[in-house]
């Protein structure tokens, strides 16, 4: 009985293992069938097709960033304006009767001679754009996003910065503003939006990336801090504004380089940094005092560096009679340090005398005569009109600058 119910056990057995044998072969050998152990479990959730209408983690974030960008710009296009500068001429009356004095024998006209891009900071109908948009123009007219015409007229110009604020003759109503974004949270790599009027193509959208925060000594003017792009920059961008993902104003799009005129991608735009500041005191005196040393500079040459043993420094080629370092810098001093910074270039020392308050005290690390002496030199507010007749300029590779 018992070895009865053994073999009827390992009959079972051998059975079973039968079935198990044939599920296996047919599992691997019949086209079609899938094998469901972990990995292959594993691969086939990889290669089952997306439900309908599924989306992508990527184009999921590739359809939010489009989102933004189209937000931004919606937010700020109604900010951005059109502004068309005229001359005043005289033309001759063609049918001018010597002897008919109830005519004039000339009339003046206003004729379009240059357009430019600008957007407003005050609800009141100030716009701020770049000073070579106004310089030598008689007139302007304004045309705002929704193709409305106003008249306009210069409240402020700052032809070191290159900033000038127009106001509209006509009260308009209230204006949509842009705002400036902090300085200091604008990074290399950031997206950066550019909107304007090149080419008189009113309402244009260019984008690209920050290439550099706060790039100076470029020479195109006295006072230089500008954020590099190489978002596209053409003739009639001037003044437009350069802007962040969240509509902010990062810069005021000023100018480019480019040997051949067209835009090869290096774009530059004066700073929120200085664009905010500049645009307050504008508004707020029609014109910027600046602090003056009275002294005009160089870099230091190559034979000058190892002659001295310093690595940079800037050499004072003239002081103006009556300055403020006239009688305590001499012809001939390298300086070295203005208030405890290092100084490399004429730009360096242009950044510390700006920033510094009119009478207050500049400390200066200078090299007299192979001797390091420091000296205190208190500067001023400069003269009115100072800078018409000192703009900085390039003298073959020499850049001089007056401060």
């Amino acid at each position: 009985m018992r070895g009865g119910r053994l073999f009827i056990a390992l009959l079972a057995a051998a059975f079973l293992g039968a079935l198990a044998a044939a599920g296996i072969v047919y599992c691997f050998t019949v086209p079609g069938w899938k094998c469901t152990t972990a990995e292959s479990a594993e691969t086939n959730r990889e290669t089952l097709p997306a439900p309908a209408g599924a989306v992508s983690a990527n184009e999921f974030r590739a359809a939010a960033l489009q989102e933004e960008f189209a937000t931004a710009i919606s937010r700020s296009m109604p900010a951005v304006v059109l502004i068309t500068a005229q001359k005043r001429i005289g033309v001759v009356d063609p049918y001018f009767n010597p002897y008919d004095y109830t005519r004039r024998k000339i009339d003046y006209l206003e004729v379009p001679s240059g357009q430019g891009s600008g957007f407003f900071i005050r609800t009141e109908g100030i716009i701020l754009t770049n000073y070579h948009v106004v310089r030598d123009q008689d007139s302007f007219w304004v045309t705002t996003h929704d193709g409305s015409e106003y008249r306009a007229k210069v409240i402020g110009v700052d032809p070191p910065t290159d900033l000038a604020v127009l106001q509209l003759e006509k009260d308009a109503g209230n204006f949509p503003v842009l705002k400036f974004a902090d300085p200091e949270k604008i990074e290399i790599g950031h997206w950066a939006i550019a909107i304007g009027a090149p080419f008189s193509l009113s309402r244009t959208v260019t984008v690209g990336i920050v290439s550099n925060t706060r790039r100076s000594g470029v020479g195109v003017n006295l006072q230089e801090n500008y954020i590099q792009t190489d978002a596209s920059i053409n003739p009639g961008n001037s003044g437009g504004p350069l802007l962040n993902l969240k509509g902010e104003v990062i810069g005021v799009n000023d100018f480019i380089l480019s040997p051949s005129g067209g835009n090869i991608g290096i774009s530059f735009a004066i700073s929120s940094e200085i664009a905010g500041r500049i645009a307050d005191e504008l508004i707020r005196n029609g014109h910027v005092e600046r602090p003056w040393l009275g002294v005009i500079v160089s870099p230091t040459d190559r034979d000058t560096r190892q002659r001295s043993n310093v690595r940079g420094g800037v050499v004072v080629e003239q002081l103006y009679r009556g300055s403020p370092a006239a009688g305590v810098l001499h012809r001939g001093d390298l300086i070295l340090k203005a208030n405890g910074r290092e100084i490399d270039n004429p730009g360096d020392l242009q950044s510390v005398v700006f920033g510094a308050e009119p009478d207050s005290t500049l400390e200066l690390e200078i090299l007299r005569d192979e001797e390091n002496i420091s000296v205190d030199v208190t500067i001023r507010k400069s003269p009115r009109g100072w800078f018409s007749r000192s703009a900085s300029h390039q003298a073959g590779a020499l850049r001089v600058l007056q401060l």
